[in-house]
């Protein structure tokens, strides 16, 4: 018995160490294990895949990405923040569809997540899309990938995604 504790305790002790928080201005978010990432490109702060991961196409097969963008508290709130970002998104895509709304808390601050489903230019696409209230900045985390994949791996991005924490 106290092997076999052992043994679990070394292998959840292995698990967790391979999976990275990354820290950087403004946020935390921890990635799945084995993700690569790069930060503050083009105007993301943080960009994150799979080490090689693509689909037969050739496009990412799966992705996580987050912005922070300063906001006026006195004319912008979450839900507002929440629209205008669907209607963007609405905009650059096809055949929209929002399946789910969710209210959260994480680290004490308020976040709605949603569950969508889009046409990428020759792409279907399902995503999280997470805004995070930070006072004077809303983060924005989104993860998306082709539905069956996002189902496959749906857990895995609502966890990596809830794990975001302003800082």
């Amino acid at each position: 018995m106290r092997r076999l504790l052992c043994s679990l305790l070394l292998a959840l002790a292995a698990s967790s160490a391979q999976a990275e928080t990354i820290r950087a201005t403004g946020f935390s978010l921890t990635l799945p294990t084995g993700w690569e990432h790069q930060r503050d490109r083009m105007g993301v702060a943080l960009i994150a895949r799979p080490a090689q991961a693509v689909d037969a196409e050739g496009w990412g097969a799966d992705l996580i990405t987050l912005t922070r963008e300063a906001v006026d508290t006195q004319r912008t709130c979450l839900e507002g923040f929440g629209y205008r970002k669907l209607e963007q998104l609405r905009y650059h895509s096809e055949k929209l569809a929002k399946l789910e709304q969710q209210d959260l808390t994480l680290g004490g601050r308020p976040a709605t997540l949603f569950t969508l489903r889009y046409t990428e230019g020759p792409r279907e696409l399902m995503a999280y899309v997470l805004i995070l209230a930070d006072g004077s900045h809303m983060l924005t985390a989104t993860a998306l990938s082709s539905p069956a994949r996002f189902e496959a791996k749906r857990a895995l991005f609502r966890h990596a995604l809830t794990s975001l924490r302003a800082r």
